[in-house]
């Protein structure tokens, strides 16, 4: 972690990183011979973790380890907060190890014996997929994985079995919701006949693989970095198009945004989130020019609950974490 306990990956550049906020690779791994997660005993979890814990070390990737259940609750939710590790991971028996920039992480014991993830800022899929493969295939020497001829990679959730990947990416659309919510409907259609699903919620459209048996990686690669591709074209033509044509309305906008980040006394997160839309597509117009897509990331992160509460834990000056979050905004943005 650097700054504010916030992860380094998020202030390396990616391609297209004003529109794509992150990409994202997890790849999921069971020692052939040891029952799944949900029927394993105290034996199998130690086994698991000496035989995974092992060749990892042995990896060369400078990663640090630690147990999860030893860290204080609120390390854990930053961790969640960073994308470091998922929000619906059982904890007690799990370890994790992860390099300084938290772009690679390798969870042990929870819901699978092994999660492989990288994250990278902007739209990286390829880059994330080859740095998750190297690992696997590096550990795949020297582990025998459950894997059937017929299904593929065996996981203790169906729903992942196959090539047992994950592909995700975060897309900011603030001007296709905007101006174009019937084409997001079109979007979401188009993409689930792809075997994607996608959700969107405050201008942010994330966009993953729901179908992992029958396909290749290169197949789910392709299909996502195609759709994400066109996604990023139609927000930028509609963006393009509302310069020409409603700059005013779009200039009121990111005006008004800077101007509440700058004087909010309370701000909830999602106000935050859909504020700083707008910085991008200012950004993107470029009219603003003493906010950097860096500072924007860096509000994201730290503006999260675990991490605003970690800042001030020792405070009893403000009431609520949404007081907190709009003095810390304040703050970085008059830097």
């Amino acid at each position: 972690m650097s700054v504010n306990n916030t992860a380094n990956w998020i202030y390396k550049k990616g391609e297209d990183d004003n529109i794509v906020l992150y990409s994202k690779i997890s790849i999921y791994r069971n020692v052939d011979g040891i029952r799944f997660f949900h029927n394993m005993d105290k034996e199998d979890f130690k086994n698991t973790e000496n035989i995974l814990k092992s060749n990892i070390e042995k990896l060369n990737l400078n990663l640090s380890y630690k147990k999860l259940i030893e860290l204080p609750s609120i390390d854990i939710r930053m961790l969640i907060e960073n994308l470091t590790i998922p929000s619906n991971k059982n904890i007690v028996n799990a370890s994790l190890f992860t390099n300084e920039d938290e772009d690679i992480s390798l969870l042990i014991n929870s819901n699978e014996h092994l999660e492989i993830q990288t994250i990278s800022r902007g739209l990286e899929l390829e880059s994330c997929f080859n740095k998750a493969y190297e690992i696997e295939s590096i550990l795949d020497q020297q582990i025998d994985f459950a894997y059937d001829k017929k299904f593929g990679f065996l996981t203790s959730s169906p729903n992942i079995i196959g090539t047992a990947m994950m592909a995700e990416v975060c897309i900011a659309v603030p001007c296709l919701t905007w101006k174009t919510s019937d084409n997001i409907d079109y979007i979401i259609s188009e993409c689930n006949k792809k075997g994607l699903e996608v959700n969107v919620k405050n201008g942010l459209l994330n966009i993953r693989n729901n179908i992992m048996i029958g396909v290749t990686e290169k197949f789910i690669l392709d299909t996502i970095i195609e759709k994400v591709k066109e996604i990023s074209e139609k927000e930028k033509k509609i963006r393009n198009r509302i310069k020409k044509l409603d700059r005013v309305k779009a200039e009121d906008r990111i005006y008004r945004s800077n101007a509440i980040l700058l004087s909010a006394r309370s701000l909830k997160y999602r106000e935050l989130i859909n504020y700083s839309l707008w910085l991008r597509l200012g950004i993107y117009y470029e009219i603003i020019d003493n906010i950097s897509l860096d500072t924007i990331y860096y509000m994201a992160f730290v503006g999260k609950n675990a991490h605003l509460k970690h800042l001030y834990e020792k405070s009893s000056y403000y009431r609520n974490v949404d007081e907190i979050r709009a003095n810390v905004v304040r703050d970085i943005l008059k830097q």
